[in-house]
């Protein structure tokens, strides 16, 4: 039929293209000549309307979806996707060379034959006018031939479809379970397809003579376009759309097939079909009710006006019955292998059977296919599964073979129910189908359950990870911190058990020598009371037991003296940088313990800060229910690996320059906390920066500038 079919569209575009060169060549003498004539001939003036071209426009794309024979051609006889390559630029090359003469044999024809012919005769009629028999005789094989592939190719889809889908699974269910051996399937399929085509052409027939047969093709074309296009809401939504359910499918078709018999085909039909009484005053006397200007819609094109209410009140319905209704069984499992068609489509369908089973197929297949057929194609398996023996083995790679090759005569549905009759004995129940469903829901939820117990469980070791590597660094600067205070107690104590030895084992010394050894016992002895003083006032300060001794004073008061304490006796003092009028805040809160935390961070500027010429910037902005205290200094700044660690104990980012134990930024933190304020580094700064932050409600008093 496909051969057919491609050799019919060969000869009408020949035929075609034959009397296009002849109107443009042999009776206009060339295409500019040609073109001045369509200008002066009534097509000239012919302007479209938009809303009719975008109409006519939708009808066609969605005829190529809708329409049997494009079904047929496109999807059933399409046996291998890869020949879409070829369709993708030969159709429209096709649609290029038929249509390009259109328009000049139609303006050629308006010219020469007499007002009132049928435009749709011109390519026989133009030929015949001029005494081109044979071109004419050309130009009637080429509309005939078109007119019966039409024909023979929508009558065979159609008889088709009712044998596949309405007549073969009504005559299974009358058979009952021995329906796959007993009976002659494929003469009912063929008497099924017989009378299906003897009552399409009588249909057409009956719609010939009830129209009066003088309605011209293309407006035929355009009434059974918008009929068959009420399919596509329902087909759209069935592909594309799991929520989609029968009974929306059902009412929207419904609708809009109601709306377009009403609008569009009884009003052509004529012939008192509806009666002239409701075309000018509605149905019941209602005037919104008129067909041709529904709830009141007057001036649109019949086609437009007909589409319009069709098509959407045909959405609306099915979108709005689907959401209210909710889907059986079979249309849940049907959507899921129609929306996710991919997930669905790949692999043997697992079917097994024996060697025994194979003679039952075989029967079953001459019934369906023919005795020829079926054993030419059982011996093709045979020699693809290596030649032994007398039948394939039922494979499930030969069992969907198999079910392919049945579709194609008695359709998809009834193909599997008799191979599963066969193979597994019963086609599946849907309580058998809807067990496994609710089966692998389980599986699905409880495999949810592990996925979401599995990211918990590896959240946690990354938070694990973390604070045993955060664990492991303050055990190694606990270590470093205890090989440190053991130096740093050791160092002094012992130059001060040295020199006390000194003066006390030497009988002469001389008053200057005295006197070093004494200011070295001396500075010795408070270096280690300040490491005793660090390591008591952290140890206060970490079990609470610290009281808090509040006054009330101004920020910059605080900060003089801080700034002078902490540079007080350095040589190379790094230069401070001060906005004065805004530290102008008075404060109120343990100002000595707010002087310490200062002190401990310009020391900390002065003593790590790397910048060629060090300076220290303290600058005073008012935040969110606080006052901020930012320390920044021009240097490098914390290495990024030692930023997490900075404000724990015995941690020193420099161990290798001289000072400390790593306990000041510790004890700055637990004063602030004390304070209820905090103490941050805020990385990302040019330099090392550190924040301290003060509730302004608790800690300040007053302002008189800021």
């Amino acid at each position: 039929m496909v051969t057919a079919i491609a050799l019919e569209a060969v000869v009408k575009l020949l035929a075609l293209l034959a009397v296009g060169i002849f109107v443009v060549w042999g009776l206009s003498g060339g295409v500019s000549e040609t073109l001045s004539r369509i200008d002066a001939s009534r097509i000239g003036d012919w302007r479209v309307d938009g809303g009719r071209w975008a109409t006519i426009t939708f009808l066609s794309a969605a005829a190529f979806v809708c329409l049997p024979r494009m079904f047929q051609v496109m999807v059933v006889e399409n046996e291998d996707e890869r020949h879409l390559r070829g369709a993708a630029w030969a159709f429209p090359l096709y649609l290029l060379l038929i249509s390009m003469f259109v328009v000049p044999i139609a303006a050629i024809g308006l010219e020469l034959l007499p007002a009132g012919s049928n435009p749709d005769m011109f390519v026989l009629t133009v030929p015949l006018s001029q005494g081109q028999q044979g071109l004419a005789m050309l130009s009637f094989l080429g509309g005939f031939s078109s007119a019966t592939s039409m024909v023979i190719v929508a009558a065979m889809a159609l008889s088709t479809m009712v044998s596949n889908h309405m007549v073969m699974p009504i005559w299974l269910r009358m058979q009952g379970a021995g329906a796959s051996v007993s009976g002659d399937v494929r003469n009912v399929v063929l008497f099924a397809r017989r009378v299906s085509i003897a009552v399409i052409m009588a249909l057409g027939y009956f719609y010939y003579t009830l129209s009066g047969g003088g309605a011209a093709l293309a407006s035929v074309g355009l009434i059974s376009f918008a009929g068959i296009s009420q399919m596509l809401p329902a087909l759209v939504g069935g592909l594309f759309w799991r929520g989609a359910t029968r009974s929306g499918a059902l009412t929207g078709l419904s609708v809009g097939f109601a709306i377009w018999v009403y609008t569009m085909l009884l009003p052509a039909l004529g012939g008192g079909m509806l009666p002239d009484h409701i075309l000018a005053e509605g149905l019941f006397g209602l005037s919104w009710l008129r067909p041709q200007a529904l709830f009141g819609i007057e001036g649109l094109d019949s086609t437009v006006h007909a589409v319009l209410w069709s098509m959407s009140l045909n959405a609306i319905t099915f979108c709005l019955v689907s959401l209210v209704t909710f889907p059986s069984p079979i249309e849940r499992l049907q959507g899921a292998q129609f929306v996710n068609v991919f997930e669905h489509s790949s692999g043997p369908r697992g079917w097994t059977g024996s060697v025994a089973q194979s003679e039952d197929l075989m029967v079953m297949s001459q019934r369906i296919l023919g005795a020829a057929e079926a054993q030419a194609f059982f011996q093709r398996e045979l020699a693809r599964q290596g030649g032994r023996g007398t039948l394939p083995e039922p494979t499930p790679a030969f069992l969907e073979r198999l079910e392919r090759e049945l579709s194609a005569s008695i359709g998809a549905a009834a193909a599997h129910a008799m191979i599963g009759q066969i193979v597994g004995g019963s086609s599946v129940s849907v309580p058998d189908l809807l067990a496994v469903a609710d089966e692998t829901a389980q599986m699905l939820e409880y495999s949810n359950q592990l996925e979401e117990q599995s990211a918990e469980l590896s959240r946690t070791a990354r938070q694990l990870r973390v604070t045993n590597e955060k664990l492991t660094q303050i055990s190694q600067q606990k270590d470093a911190f205890l090989s440190q205070v053991s130096h740093e107690l050791r160092t002094p104590m012992t130059s001060i058990r040295a020199f006390s030895e000194i003066l006390r084992d030497e009988g002469e010394i001389p008053v200057t020598e005295k006197t070093r050894y004494a200011s070295i016992i001396h500075d010795e002895a408070l270096r280690l009371t300040r490491l005793l003083n660090d390591l008591l006032d952290l140890s206060v300060l970490e079990s609470g037991q610290v009281s808090l001794n509040m006054s009330a004073g101004t920020l910059g008061e605080v900060m003089d003296h801080a700034v002078s304490t902490a540079l007080a006796g350095s040589e190379d003092a790094i230069k401070v940088n001060r906005d004065p009028k805004s530290e102008t805040l008075r404060i109120s809160s343990d100002l000595d313990r707010l002087a310490q935390v200062f002190i401990n961070l310009i020391a900390n500027a002065q003593k790590y800060c790397d910048a060629k010429t060090p300076e220290l910037t303290i600058r005073v902005t008012r935040g969110l229910g606080e006052i901020w205290i930012d320390f920044t200094d021009n240097g490098s700044g914390v290495p990024a690996d030692h930023q997490q660690l900075i404000f724990e104990k015995f941690s020193r980012v420099s161990p290798e320059r001289a000072g400390g134990a790593g306990l000041g930024l510790a004890i700055c933190r637990e004063i602030m906390q004390r304070l209820e304020g905090d103490i941050a580094y805020m990385a990302g700064q040019k330099g090392g920066s550190f924040r301290i932050s003060l509730p302004v409600e608790r800690k300040i008093l007053s302002e008189t500038q800021f």
